[in-house]
């Protein structure tokens, strides 16, 4: 009997309350200090308890928020947030951000490596290029374009993949009767010299339980995508409807094969914003306690600079004339989100509770009840737009309280996600073979 294939799910981590920016308002978080390690840890043994595979650490160095409401998120470096969680945690991995455009190889070997050991095999870097230039001037780096990013995102991966297998998998002995800790004629150094990368000598830490942390990465441009197509074991992506989702999926699997690995060797993690309630109304509305006046208004201009229609305070409560939708074109070149926002518009919403719905956030949202949210995740799911989701709940206390309670078990009842970890390391829980060292060509 086959096994039926079931979803990944990641929960989004920024460093905040929430995935919203005012979470921190919400009167159960109670936030009476910052930074707050333990909202970070409850959020974490919330999404082990779900039974969530990993945790996804975005990372936004020198930036800052423009708006007195908003929590700074990701001020912390994720590294150190991490490595925390690690330790009041067992199972649920951890995804993390670091750019290459401004790290240097031998740091994030030996950052992630230590990690992964330490522990016992839940590490992924979440490898990027950096293309924020707020960031980069932070470091004291010219922001190159995308050709020379992604050639040295090429040579930095292999260099730190090569330095993660320096440390011989069977050199370490502790043997005590002879007294010898390790055969250090297994440990071998490297030297590597490219355009963009060089990086000499050993990293001397033994392999953890997987071997080494796996490599994510996220994106969605055609360079991504190639170099995605080499190294990555998880893309964490942005589409907006099931036909995007399916799109960039086979996208990645055609890159997969041009490289001679297997089509399902990566998966392809898509974006969802829970905005669960006893029903679509009370779930909007909890959610528009978290726009402020100022976001309201952008989102509307927004609404209608996409749609092509010039708004006027007076329809803000009522549905757009459906006469106007059937005129709005499709192409290309239309913001990825125009298609969700006519979708949910043509079901009868007015123009405010289509703001409340987040149309034109960076992530679609699932509206509704625990069935509802489940449903639209199975849809996704089954039709091949995506192999799983990174969730983005407003709260975790709240939101993500009540994701794990009521919407997981329904998507465990109907098969589509797992009842318990499949092993103790990240590779076993996501499917993913054991590396070590840079992967051995077809």
């Amino acid at each position: 009997m086959t096994q039926q294939k079931q979803m990944i799910l990641s929960l989004a981590m920024f460093g905040a309350a929430g995935l919203n920016f005012k979470s921190w308002t919400d009167p159960e978080v109670k936030l009476s200090s910052y930074p707050d390690i333990n909202i970070d840890i409850e959020a974490a043994k919330l999404a082990e308890k779900g039974k969530f595979h990993f945790m996804f650490f975005g990372d936004f160095p020198g930036n800052k928020a423009s708006d007195t409401s908003d929590m700074q998120t990701m001020g912390l470096d994720p590294m150190m947030i991490a490595s925390i969680i690690s330790n009041h945690t067992e199972r649920i991995g951890m995804g993390i951000t670091r750019a290459t455009s401004w790290s240097n190889p031998y740091d994030v070997a030996r950052q992630f490596k230590t990690l992964d050991a330490l522990s016992k095999g839940r590490m992924a870097w979440n490898a990027v290029t950096g293309a924020n230039g707020v960031s980069a001037n932070a470091y004291g780096v010219n922001l190159a374009p995308s050709f020379d990013r992604y050639g040295k995102a090429y040579e930095f991966t292999e260099a730190v993949q090569a330095l993660w297998a320096t440390w011989g998998e069977d050199a370490l002995k502790l043997n005590h009767s002879t007294k010898e800790f390790a055969d250090y004629d297994q440990v071998k150094a490297i030297s590597l010299k490219g355009k963009y990368v060089q990086s000499s000598g050993t990293l001397p830490i033994p392999p953890s339980k997987q071997g080494q942390p796996l490599i994510f990465h996220s994106g969605g441009s055609e360079n991504s995508i190639a170099f995605a197509g080499k190294y990555a074991d998880v893309f964490v992506g942005e589409v907006w409807t099931i036909e995007q989702g399916q799109a960039i999926r086979q996208a990645l699997r055609d890159a997969a094969v041009a490289n001679g690995r297997q089509p399902d060797d990566i998966k392809f993690i898509a974006g969802v914003m829970p905005l669960l309630g006893d029903n679509k109304k009370e779930a909007i509305e909890r959610h528009a306690q978290f726009i402020d006046d100022d976001t309201f208004l952008q989102r509307v201009a927004h609404i209608g600079y996409v749609l092509g229609i010039d708004f006027t305070p007076a329809d803000l409560e009522k549905p757009i004339d459906p006469k106007l939708l059937d005129q709005v074109v499709v192409t290309p070149y239309s913001d990825p989100r125009l298609e969700n926002v006519l979708k949910v518009a043509r079901e009868g919403w007015s123009l405010r509770e289509l703001v409340y719905h987040s149309v034109i956030d960076y992530h679609p949202a699932a509206v509704g009840t625990a069935q509802d949210i489940a449903d639209y995740m199975t849809e996704w799911f089954e039709a091949g737009a995506a192999d799983g989701f990174w969730v983005m709940p407003d709260v975790y206390k709240v939101d993500l309280t009540r994701f794990v309670d009521e919407v997981v078990p329904i998507l465990q009842e109907e098969g589509s996600f797992h009842k318990d970890y499949e092993g103790e390391t990240l590779r076993e829980n996501l499917g993913v073979a054991y590396q070590y060292g840079t992967r051995e060509r077809e």
